[in-house]
């Protein structure tokens, strides 16, 4: 239990620490004035100021911000923090309360890149940790070591020591990935495009609905399954072929984590497979137990839900400061009023600590169910 609270401290402050850097570093590059950098979101735990700056650990691990001066939700920010007062040291104000440091003062490609910054550290994170496990662990790719008899893939032609290239027009990397493409295509025919010879060839199977009990819910669930069992072969990468392997592997988890959003929208997906800190943490646990490449690999896939997570357009995450500078660039200029804008963020902020809650809410209902 020791080992998996700090494991997912360090999983989750490791994160958010990344996705925060990426909104401060730019911040600074452009001229902002930064008061606060946080790791966590509540009253402060511990800090120290260096320059204009107030870094701080506060005492809720679930997120963190980079309070930058003229931000329009500054005074939700002060609320996040538990209070609203501006930490003393920074920059006077003109007669109109504004500085030329202000975030509102930056031009628009500045704020774009600001807003955006946190999310492209998230994904290079991501990429750089697939592409070290690539140089470290190896690269794996999949290949069928077994076709059951008379399965959806014998009916289908596929054999024994094929390699498994693309699974439903995606590029597949490791025999994870195989699986989970075609579990969501339970009683579906699916393209599948293996190497064998040296020639590429596809195959179309149609994979049988089989009922698996799930360890988010708790419940059973329908998956898909076509008679085969995976091996894994291959070997260290060069620095070039890691890159590239860490940017497919990116893109790949990019579009499973939009896909399952879009699966929660259409039904397809339970909204109590939504975990929270404590899912987060029981996942880390297993993934440090394994070794370390597993859970560098698991702190990648984190990453990118949090980067994907921060794109939704709900104000008080990153995604709805670029729907506001959206709006603002189709105005030709005109931004959303600061009131406007204010009220806009305390409904986003709700909406995601009700989020929070029900993911929790998830977590707590598991561990009960077990």
């Amino acid at each position: 239990m020791i080992i998996t609270i700090l494991v997912t401290v360090i999983v989750l402050g490791v994160l958010i620490f990344v996705h925060e850097l990426g909104h401060f570093t730019a911040a600074k590059s452009v001229g902002i004035e930064v008061p606060r950098f946080s790791i966590g979101l509540g009253p402060k735990m511990a800090g120290f100021r260096r320059g204009e700056t107030e870094y701080v650990l506060s005492w809720i691990p679930l997120g963190g911000y980079v309070k930058m001066a003229g931000m329009a939700d500054e005074e939700v920010a002060g609320k996040l923090e538990g209070g609203t007062a501006s930490p003393p040291g920074t920059e006077e104000r003109g007669a109109a309360g504004t500085s030329p440091r202000d975030f509102d003062a930056k031009p628009f490609w500045a704020r774009v890149m600001v807003i955006s910054a946190g999310v492209i550290m998230n994904w290079l994170f991501a990429v750089v940790a697939f592409a070290a496990i690539a140089m470290g662990q190896g690269v794996f790719e999949p290949r069928i070591v077994e076709v059951a008899p008379g399965s959806p893939a014998a009916e289908a032609g596929l054999r024994d020591n094929d390699l498994i290239r693309r699974v439903d027009g995606v590029s597949v990397h490791d025999p994870t990935q195989v699986t989970m493409r075609i579990e969501r295509r339970a009683g579906e025919s699916v393209d599948i495009v293996v190497e064998r010879d040296g020639e590429d060839l596809t195959f179309v199977a149609t994979p049988d609905a089989v009922e698996q009990f799930s360890d988010l819910t708790g419940d059973s669930r329908t998956v898909g399954r076509i008679g085969i069992r995976l091996g894994a072969d291959g070997g260290r990468a060069g620095p070039i072929e890691a890159l590239g392997r860490g940017w497919s592997s990116a893109t790949y988890w990019s579009g499973a984590v939009v896909q399952f959003l879009t699966d929660l929208v259409t039904g397809r997906s339970s909204a109590r497979e939504i975990g929270g800190p404590i899912m987060i943490g029981e996942i880390s646990g297993r993934a440090a137990r394994a070794g370390f490449w597993e859970l560098l690999g698991f702190m990648a896939v984190i990453s990118i839900n949090l980067a994907i997570f921060n794109l939704l357009p709900i104000p008080v995450l990153d995604g709805g400061h670029l729907l506001f500078l959206g709006i603002e660039g189709l105005r030709g200029g005109r931004a959303l009023s600061v009131q406007q804008r204010m009220r806009f963020t305390t409904v986003g902020m709700v909406f995601v600590l009700a989020l929070m809650l029900w993911a929790v809410g998830n977590d707590v209902l598991r561990v009960i169910l077990r």
